[in-house]
């Protein structure tokens, strides 16, 4: 056990730590900005707009770091043993939408607001998963024809196919953001879109977590993610359709 995690150190010590976080702050000042542009089209006075990008912000804060206290079975408690505590960009996703709903439901607040996080929160992720790269951390299971990481084996680059697939969802973002496509649910669209890329790349990646019911538990976390962005598409279609005057 105590060779596991002297490798999962050894694997973290040999990449960047300064890269990943310089990523870390580019992401957040890029898709922090994005958020802001975006969020100026929202008819709201201005103390109702910060409000609900720091609720955003809160609830993401909250989110990055609970699903480490739930997914159990860490490695003879990785998970406290290395100077990098495992966060995950699922549970910032998440929990920022159920407290900014949450928030609104409070304080009465029924504009549409979503869209304008959707930009901005692909971006952070995206260009955060660069900084995995440099770091060399969340890296994949051992195969033949895999990456040398720095510590000998060869191992799938989920971190480069994550990163890949993350600015590939932002590049469709961009063009729904320019021509006002699907307005109302592209938020969504990039719930269900990385919900599923992560689901089918935790097959590759290396085990952190406990399993149940024979999947792990970040893709039963990807699986939420997703089915939330589905249902929230389908139910903000179906409202569009009604609104929609008669032809």
């Amino acid at each position: 056990m105590q060779e596991m995690l002297q490798h999962h150190h050894d694997i973290i010590s040999a990449g960047s730590r300064v890269g990943y976080q310089l990523c870390v702050i580019i992401a957040a000042l890029t898709g922090g900005w994005l958020i802001r542009k975006d969020a100026a089209a929202w008819d709201l006075p201005d103390y109702r707009r910060w409000s609900i990008m720091v609720a955003a912000l809160i609830g993401s804060l909250i989110g990055c770091a609970i699903p480490a206290y739930f997914a159990g079975g860490f490695v003879g408690g990785v998970a406290w043993t290395t100077p990098i505590m495992p966060k995950t960009v699922m549970g910032g996703l998440l929990m920022s939408f159920l407290i900014v709903a949450a928030f609104k439901m409070i304080t009465s607040n029924r504009a549409d607001t979503s869209d304008a996080f959707a930009r901005g929160a692909i971006a952070i992720m995206a260009i955060g998963r660069i900084g995995c790269i440099l770091q060399h951390c969340c890296y994949g299971k051992h195969v033949a024809w895999g990456f040398d990481f720095g510590d000998g084996i060869t191992r799938v680059p989920v971190q480069y196919i994550e990163a890949a697939g993350l600015f590939v969802i932002f590049y469709m973002i961009q063009h729904m953001h320019l021509r006002n496509l699907f307005p109302g649910r592209r938020l969504f669209i990039v719930f269900a879109l990385y919900g599923l890329m992560r689901f089918v790349l935790e097959f590759w990646r290396e085990t952190i977590a406990s399993e149940f019911a024979g999947i792990g538990f970040y893709q039963w976390l990807a699986l939420l993610i997703a089915l939330v962005g589905i249902t929230q598409i389908m139910k903000r279609t179906r409202q569009r359709t009604v609104l929609l005057p008669a032809q």
